[in-house]
């Protein structure tokens, strides 16, 4: 095997690391409901080849991408946005010109792919993306959502556009930092502000907020930020275009509030709940508990149906029953069982087969919502929200997990006039589907009007459906020439029961609320040529556009080859399909150890052993609290645990009889008084041969045979470990192994320990075998190797071809490789 020792990738340049790795730093500013966000990223080469760099990676549900700065060695450009085609010659052009070019295209749903070329030996480059997103304040509170990595989702990307550059594949293997500081404005710093997603340190001064993450975190889990007990939220913030002199744009935001509260009325619910693989660990236990919750909340009147997805459909509860006493029975029971045991994620037959579910009348069958519980982890997002949309039943949303696709979730509710409630695995989603059954509840059809003394030239379609305690928000396109701004009052009026309500424009240059309006009049325009036009004058990234620069080198510093593509990898999602746990706040489950002493007497102990939560998900298992104290012992040296039970030394001596009092001896000698003396001598059990290795290797070709089983079983397992001997451990766990026992015997003296010759057997075999080593676990295997003696390799090595030879001369000949 030859060592691979090219380090590439995304680091930040206050770390000191030795390997490629991204980190991400965030600030910004929450300046009301506007959230304005600057992302630093640092692309740096190691290798000693020249590379293109890719990274996909995910910004907020409906952010807009407002700029990009790039630094070269020092030296710093900004990006324009250019049609897509344009761009692309533009970049590609740079590349044969040995120029160093920076293109960020839209590759998603709120994905962004940066690519940046001939990054030669030692160059550092810094990208500054500034993206600002509108938030909601809901009740009272504003919920602020930062996704870090992709979770993996089922499909196909490619059928959604995604080129095979653009698709990013988690590395369990990843350690991505996050840096994360911001601001609150002074109406924000008087809430409740707390993180639900990680540890944060808060700092007051005066009237305002700051704050930072505190101790390390990674791009594995979204962050999320809540600020609560604000109050109603009125009000009408404006700024200039500054594409079109002569008109502003303002946003104004009402929270709903009609003058008597709507009663209760009977709803109809089809629930439906995703059992995928990927839901396994804290998600689908966060849903049985909720949905267990929400059953005893419904009454006679309510009418509901239960069903199951994954690669199939399974209805528990096909049609749409009065939830007498017996239905919720059933319906509890039914959630108590929930299991992530149904495969992929077909989410788009299973909202077909739900919508489907038919009441006893056409009239009652119109007014059912489905109720959708998932972590959204798809590809074909456009085709599920079109297909919503045409249903014309609301969709209430709960969106799971550590990086679920909040674009998805929230999109579906949008169209919908639904609603979407997200909920990390450190959150109680009971909470979430109580206020979600609340507004089912309490929903009803609003019309909205807001209005102004200045000349409106565009205005967003207004909500058609909202409950008590929901968030308003509208925008509106505004003429000045001629208009009075000093004084400009917003009236906003909503029926039934509303009247006019005035709210005074507050003039905020600093914003561009422009931008933002049009990035999201861009998702209602379907004529590809204007959409183009009014992103380019706009200077906005879409489907049709790219943002590209170009740092022109030197004559003597050109790129003279071709850059080697490589492809950043995320990390992969804290929780997802059950790898690692995120919920810090559960109560970590006991180890029971069983030992046996020198007095052979056994006894069970509890082990609590809490892992670091500045530790990467991948590492903190379900397993992790039992696998912890094993790994340690391994990587401390204790190799009895690397080898089979065979081999480790046992107690032999008299001392481990147990005690026997003087009663006990007097009823043996009672019971059986012609009992005969038992021998004391201790026949020793012969050495191995090799002939069971010789048979193995001379059958290598079987599926079953052990050996192939043992690589395919450490390929897996050294995706989850970072040291040789914690791997070889887990993976001699899972796999017999008998057929080592000659071998180890053997060379045990000169190894010193198991674990140098299990290391050799699987680099020979991996060699002289069907089954190849992955990067990871021939990466673990080649550290691991490097310091074993390279004499002691050689012999093992012999004797293992040595061995093969053997075995094929016994074979018959048409069996012979």
């Amino acid at each position: 095997m030859q060592a691979n020792n090219k380090q590439m990738g995304l680091h930040a340049k206050d770390m000191d690391a030795n390997i490629g790795l991204v980190s991400a730093h965030v600030t910004g500013r929450l300046n009301g409901l506007v959230a304005q966000i600057k992302i630093r990223q640092v692309y740096k080469n190691w290798s000693d080849d020249n590379v293109e760099c890719v990274y996909t990676f995910p910004l907020g549900w409906q952010s807009v991408l407002l700029g990009m700065r790039v630094e070269l060695n020092g030296k710093s450009l900004a990006g324009t946005v250019k049609p897509k085609k344009v761009a692309e010659a533009q970049y590609e052009a740079a590349i044969d010109s040995g120029d160093l070019p920076v293109m960020l295209e839209r590759s998603g749903k709120d994905l962004y792919t940066a690519n940046i070329g001939n990054i030669q030996t030692g160059d550092e480059v810094v990208i500054e993306l500034d993206y600002a997103q509108i938030l909601k304040a809901e009740d009272g509170a504003i919920r602020f959502s930062l996704p870090t990595t992709i979770a993996p989702r089922y499909g196909d990307a490619s059928a959604e556009g995604l080129k095979p550059h653009q698709q990013a594949f988690a590395d369990p293997q990843a350690e991505q930092r996050l840096f994360l500081s911001l601001e609150l404005s002074e109406n924000l710093s008087k809430g409740t502000v707390y993180s639900p997603s990680h540890k944060i340190q808060l700092n007051r001064q005066d009237n305002q907020c700051a704050f930072k993450l505190e101790g390390a975190a990674w791009l594995d889990r979204d962050f999320v930020l809540v600020i609560d007990r604000l109050g109603d939220m009125n009000f009408a913030v404006a700024a200039q275009d500054p594409v079109r002199p002569g008109e502003a744009t303002v946003l104004t935001g009402a929270m709903y509030r009609p003058e008597s509260s709507a009663k209760n009325h009977p709803v109809l619910i089809k629930v439906l709940v995703d059992c995928s693989g990927s839901m396994q660990g804290d998600s689908i236990e966060q849903a049985r508990d909720c949905l267990n919750w929400l059953f005893g909340q419904l009454n006679n009147s309510d009418q509901v149906s239960f069903t199951r997805f994954g690669s199939s459909v399974e209805h528990d509860h096909p049609e749409l029953k009065p939830c007498t006493l017996i239905h919720r029975q059933l319906l509890k029971a039914a959630s108590r069982r929930l299991n992530a045991d149904l495969g992929g994620t077909e989410i788009d037959d299973a909202l077909k087969k739900v919508i489907a579910i038919e009441s006893g009348s056409p009239e009652e069958s119109k007014n059912a919502v489905i109720l959708l519980i998932t972590d959204g982890e798809v590809w074909n997002i456009e085709e599920t929200i079109a297909r919503v949309r045409a249903s014309g039943q609301r969709i209430y949303a709960v969106g799971v997990g550590s990086a679920p696709s909040e674009s998805l979730l929230k999109d579906m509710a949008d169209v919908t006039g639904g609603a979407c409630e997200m909920v990390t695995p450190r959150e109680n989603m009971q909470k979430a589907v109580e206020r979600l059954l609340h507004r089912i509840r309490q929903t009803q059809a609003i019309e909205q009007e807001v209005s102004c003394e200045a000349p409106i030239v565009w205005q967003s379609k207004p909500a058609g459906h909202a409950a008590a305690g929901q968030a308003l928000m509208s925008w509106t396109q505004i003429q000045t020439h001629d208009s009075l701004l000093d004084g400009l009052q917003m009236v906003q009026t909503i029926y039934p029961n509303g009247s006019p309500t005035p709210c005074p424009v507050v003039w905020d240059n600093s914003q561009d609320l422009s931008r933002i309006a049009v990035a999201l009049r861009l998702n209602d325009m379907t004529e590809a040529k204007e959409r183009e036009r009014l992103a380019v004058e706009y200077q906005l990234v879409t489907s049709e556009t790219n943002l590209i620069l170009v740092h022109e080198r030197a004559e003597n510093e050109k790129a003279n080859d071709l850059p080697e593509l490589h492809q950043v990898k995320p990390m992969l999602a804290a929780g997802w399909s059950g790898n690692g746990v995120a919920a810090y706040r559960r109560k970590a489950p006991s180890l029971q150890v069983l030992r046996s002493g020198c007095d052979n007497a056994p006894f069970i102990a509890e082990s609590h052993i809490n892992m670091s939560q500045s530790v990467p998900a991948m590492w903190r298992s379900n397993r992790t609290h039992a696998t912890a104290r094993v790994d340690g012992m391994a990587n401390a040296g204790m190799d009895d645990i690397e080898i089979p039970a065979f081999l480790r030394k046992q107690e032999s001596s008299s001392d481990s009889k147990p005690v026997k009092t003087f009663v006990q001896k007097f009823k043996d000698i009672v019971s059986t008084p012609n009992k005969p003396p038992q021998s004391t001598h201790t026949v020793k059990k012969p050495q191995g041969t090799s002939d069971e290795l010789k048979a193995i290797l001379a059958n290598k070709t079987n599926a079953n045979n052990p050996i192939n089983e043992l690589l395919t079983s450490f390929n897996q397992i050294a995706l989850t470990h970072t040291r040789f001997r914690s791997a070889l451990a887990a993976c001699l766990r899972k796999n017999q192994a008998n057929y080592m026992e000659w071998l180890i015997t053997k060379h045990m003296k000169a190894a010193g320990s198991g674990a140098p010759i299990w290391a050799i057997f699987i680099s020979w075999a991996a060699e002289n075998l069907s089954v190849e080593l992955d990067r990871h676990a021939e990466m673990l295997l080649r550290d691991f190797l490097i310091p074993i003696d390279s004499d002691l390799q050689s012999a093992i090595y012999a004797e293992l071809s040595e061995l093969k030879r053997d075995a094929n001369h016994h074979l018959p000949s048409a069996q012979v490789d």
